[in-house]
């Protein structure tokens, strides 16, 4: 899961970089729309979709996924000090939940307040359309079907406009758009680019309907003088489309923009390359995070690879990457900070490092056949070799549904204390 997360995040905050580079400043806004929220709807995809098996086909990708896991992905560290072990997993999802229900709780209360307002207020119908009165100082605003606004505060002229603007939000369905975005934010809270891309959704909701104001013979002057004096207004939940939403200096400078010709609608092209790259970095992370298994939960993804190598021992066949991984038998980052030692001829040296150690899990669970394949000092490599050593028995991967012997490389890293 956690994997996932990572991978999900990691898209997202391409996507919102992406979509600055190429489509931010264009006057094409309906296909802005399709392009932030398929982004949304790409990302959670993206790292469910497998062809590792046809990636590691490839000799050049084996290669790749090689360096990636010795590189990029996480290592297990053992420090000078020493010391008792905190499942900092466990803490990091508890406070990953926590916020999780405050922002879902908080996501209710807007709901709920907006159909309170709705249900406190008045009626009445404007060209055929049913609006509800507010009393108090709030600015207009929609929510789905529900029109909100001030009669008394507005003239005939303000009001037309207004309900044109509000009707676009109403007809396009942009409360659809804007609960997305606000659910992405409340699942990937900690990611500062879900909360970029939802505030470009916002605004690109509200470009579409300032656009279909003036599409109406709206004068544009008037109509953005209209929206500076509502500037000011209190919003009552930000789930809402509201007719002042911020920046309006950013609605004006568009609503004033040239018309980007139409010849530049090829740019948007270019995003199939970019979820294609993004879907070959995702399994190619899948790879090998499978072949070294260093994952904080001990779960890795199932990938179809039927790569096999002869053990040096016997006849039995190893495999590289298997249906089912092998698992350590418990939390593996615990047993080894309760076991591993920082050896003192390292210490008194200032030697530290990482050891990719390699091993074999033999179908029964046994661990065999360990080798160093990157150094760090001769003492940090024994103590990575004598840990493997008196590892207990693990749970044996399995390649259809039978037990077999699989690779497995670890980076150890150990580190000296400041």
């Amino acid at each position: 899961m956690a994997i996932y997360l990572l991978k999900v995040n990691m898209a997202l905050a391409l996507f919102y970089a992406f979509y600055k580079l190429m489509f931010s400043t264009d006057t094409f806004l309906s296909w802005r729309r399709h392009v932030l929220n398929s982004s949304f709807l790409i990302a959670l995809c993206l790292p469910l979709i497998d062809f590792a098996s046809w990636l590691s086909g490839n000799d050049k990708m084996v290669s790749i996924t090689t360096e990636y896991a010795t590189v990029v992905l996480p290592v297990v560290s053992v420090t000078s000090e020493g010391g008792g072990f905190f499942n900092w997993e466990q803490f990091a999802w508890a406070v990953y939940g926590i916020v999780v229900c405050v922002l879902f709780l908080r996501l209710l209360w807007q709901i709920a307040s907006i159909i309170r307002l709705k249900n406190r207020c008045k009626t009445i119908y404007i060209d055929g359309v049913e609006v509800y009165l507010l009393r108090n100082d709030e600015g207009p605003f929609s929510f789905f079907n529900w029109i909100f606004i001030h009669l008394e505060r507005h003239s005939k002229a303000e009001t037309d406009e207004i309900m044109t603007h509000e009707l676009t939000h109403c007809r396009q369905f942009h409360s659809i758009d804007i609960l997305c975005a606000e659910l992405f934010c409340m699942l990937f809270w900690f990611n500062p680019f879900v909360w970029l891309l939802k505030r470009e959704v916002r605004l690109n909701l509200e470009y579409l309907a300032d656009r279909s104001v003036l599409d109406n013979g709206v004068d544009n002057k008037e109509y953005q003088y209209h929206l500076l004096g509502l500037t000011y207004r209190k919003n009552v939940a930000t789930i809402s489309n509201n007719f002042n939403v911020l920046p309006i200096k950013k609605r004006i400078k568009m609503m004033n923009k040239k018309k980007t010709n139409n010849s530049m609608r090829v740019k948007y092209v270019l995003y199939v390359p970019m979820i294609v790259m993004l879907l070959i970095v995702s399994n190619i992370d899948s790879i090998a995070r499978s072949v070294t298994n260093v994952t904080v939960d001990n779960k890795v993804a199932p990938v179809s690879v039927l790569q096999k190598q002869k053990s040096p021992d016997n006849d039995q066949k190893v495999y590289i990457v298997v249906s089912e991984m092998p698992k350590f038998n418990g939390n593996l980052y615990q047993w080894l900070a309760q076991n591993i030692k920082y050896p003192a001829e390292a210490s008194q040296k200032h030697q530290q490092g990482t050891v990719m150690i390699k091993f074999v899990v033999a179908a029964d669970g046994r661990v065999r056949q360990a080798e160093i394949i990157r150094g760090a000092s001769p003492s940090l490599d024994k103590e990575a070799m004598r840990i493997v050593s008196v590892m207990p028995k693990w749970i044996p991967g399995k390649q259809d549904g039978r037990p077999v012997a699989v690779y497995y490389t670890l980076p150890i890293k150990f580190k000296l204390s400041k």
